[in-house]
């Protein structure tokens, strides 16, 4: 029943549609299928779509892995002819002529079926190929056009042998320019009487200034009609934005919600657009979401800053209505170009639940993981560290060399643990921050110790470069800046070929302590500077120079630097070297006092 109805309604159709089975076996066609393939209903049916349709793509048959059947039940995708090529279909042997095709598997109540429609693109093409030499015949006009606009009519039009449909066109040009270099004389001698009688008659004055409010008034009308189409045209745009967006007001009155915002917040736009939103409204329950969004540091749920720039802010906010979320909030100021107090400002909402669960089970599958591979490498470390020591006997040279390999590669398994844990401690907020007044020197003396055997074996050069006086006391975690210093060297020194040298500045910037780190090593591709602090990344030059290596030390650095209020840039230039800044605040205010978990910078 369903087959013959599906049979009846295709028969109105006005493109070739065929229904086949998952196997490629046709089961339907309509009749204009049947009028552009040349062939019966009955001669069709039962035969496989990919042999009726053998498609070549400009001169290249299609590959049977391309082929209609595989695409849509195999792959699951539609198929479609690639963007820039032409499918041809053959209903006779030499007889072959451009298509459009389309095919995709849909559920119906018989099963799962492929659809193809297509239809013939033949008169398409031809009407595109007139088109685009007509255009070339216009193109070759234009040059002459622009002459004669300007008034240059030198130049006169040949009419060719053959006639064709521009010859008329030509004809009618060659005749406007000569009628155009007669009237040029009649022309500058009539408008020199009207300029002469303009200055003599004040009705023809009038007449010119409403010519030109006319003019003037047409000019508004079309530059009002652009600014209305523009504000449609932004209106859409944020109508249909995938992110939620709220306008408002230093007062807080509530001026634009876009939809995606009333979903995310469960809101409608028509019960709080021009009202004013106080914390104490978190009282609705249905008004919380927004309380929330437009007061994040009063929210009762916690609040995490993930950056603050001059112009903007961006932070995230747990919210319980209408369900749990958690959301990324930018928030914008708009200044006006008349009153430079910011007066008005956007709030962007993007539902960020899913990317920041999917991000701690991450974090506590590496802890996880990290935690269970940290107890064998210890037992290792142990077993060899007493084979070497000679508690189970002498060793001869190969077998302490080996060994000793061992035992190497057991001490960068367990330092990578230990950054697997750190990066899951820091994205867990658990880092164990311990600040207190300290000596920046210690950890700079402390950090250059660290690398010297290192730099020694390189033939690289590490200086200290000290301002001249004692450097002030300072709140900060020494653990923490030490390891995030330690790895700033560590990298100087590893990417710096022999001869090379690696320099320390510390120096007072305003309330900010700088250490800088300076080296002549291999740098870094200007494409890959902004991927340099997250996790994992290494760039390419350093992979081909450096096999091993985390790629999670600058990440662990620019964590540490971030949490003590502080940050770590980068200028580098590839084949040159590269300058680390370290910044840490003077002032223990400027420390954030929670340890919350930053997202990934």
């Amino acid at each position: 029943m369903a087959q013959s109805i599906l049979s009846g309604f295709l028969s109105f159709v006005a493109e070739g549609v065929i229904t086949f089975t998952p196997e490629g076996v046709i089961k339907l066609i309509n009749p204009h299928a049947s009028l552009l393939l040349d062939r019966t209903s009955d001669e069709l049916v039962g035969k496989r779509i990919d042999d009726i349709f053998a498609l070549t793509l400009d001169s290249n048959p299609l590959k049977s892995k391309e082929g209609i059947t595989h695409t849509i039940f195999g792959v699951g995708k539609v198929f479609t002819v690639p963007r820039g090529k032409v499918a041809y279909l053959s209903r006779r042997p030499g007889n072959e002529f451009p298509i459009f095709v389309s095919a995709r598997s849909l559920m119906l109540e018989d099963g799962l079926t492929g659809v193809l429609v297509f239809r013939d693109t033949s008169i398409e093409k031809e009407l595109e190929n007139y088109k685009t030499n007509t255009t070339k015949r216009l193109s070759e006009l234009t040059p002459l056009l622009q002459r004669i606009a300007v008034g240059d009519f030198s130049n006169i039009p040949e009419i060719p042998h053959e006639e064709d449909e521009f010859t008329e066109l030509l004809v009618g040009l060659r005749l406007m320019i000569e009628d155009l270099q007669e009237a040029r004389v009649q022309h500058e001698q009539e408008q020199s009487e009207k300029i002469a009688a303009i200055q003599k008659t004040e009705e023809e004055r009038r007449q010119l200034a409403e010519e030109y409010s006319k003019r003037l008034e047409k000019q508004v009308e079309e530059k009002t009609r652009e600014i209305v189409q523009a504000k449609i045209h932004t209106e859409t745009i944020i109508e249909n934005l995938t992110s939620g967006l709220i306008e408002y007001d230093d007062q807080f009155t509530v001026l634009r919600v876009n939809r995606a915002a009333e979903t995310l917040l469960g809101i409608e736009r028509e019960e709080v657009v021009g009202k004013g939103v106080r914390p104490s409204d978190s009282d609705k329950k249905h008004w919380q979401a927004l309380v929330n969004v437009l007061y994040p540091a009063a929210s009762i749920s916690k609040a995490e800053h993930a950056a603050t720039e001059p112009n903007g802010e961006t932070s995230e906010v747990t919210i319980q209505y209408p369900f749990e979320r958690q959301l990324q909030i930018i928030t914008t100021p708009i200044a006006s170009e008349t009153v430079q107090k910011r007066q008005e400002f956007i709030k962007l909402i993007r539902d960020v639940t899913r990317e920041r669960n999917i991000s701690k089970s991450k974090s506590e599958f590496i802890s996880i993981a990290a935690h269970q591979l940290r107890t064998p490498l210890s037992a290792i470390k142990w077993t060899l560290d007493m084979v070497l020591g000679g508690d189970e006997g002498p060793l001869n040279t190969a077998q302490g060399k080996f060994l000793h390999n061992c035992y190497e590669t057991n001490e960068k398994m367990i330092q990578l643990v230990n950054d697997l844990l750190n990066v899951a401690r820091i994205e867990e907020g658990r880092f164990g921050y311990e600040f207190k007044q300290g000596d920046i020197m210690t950890v700079i003396q402390n950090a250059v110790e660290f690398v010297k055997v290192a730099a020694r074996k390189k033939d690289v050069t590490v200086s200290v470069e000290t301002p001249g006086g004692k450097l002030p006391l300072f709140v900060f975690d020494a653990n923490k800046v030490t390891l995030a210093i330690q790895n700033l060297v560590d990298n100087a020194v590893k990417y710096t070929p022999a001869r090379g040298k690696v320099s320390l500045s510390i120096a007072v910037q305003g309330e900010y302590l700088e250490v800088n780190v300076r080296d002549t090593g291999i740098g870094i591709p200007q494409e890959q500077i902004s991927r340099l602090f997250t996790k994992f990344f290494r760039a390419d030059n350093a992979l081909r120079m450096q096999t091993d290596g985390s790629g999670m030390g600058l990440y662990l650095a620019k964590n540490v630097a971030v949490r003590h209020g502080g940050s770590l840039d980068v200028e580098s230039k590839e084949g040159v070297g590269s300058t680390f800044f370290f910044k840490l605040p003077l002032r223990a205010e400027r420390i954030p006092k929670d340890d919350v978990s930053l997202v990934e910078i």
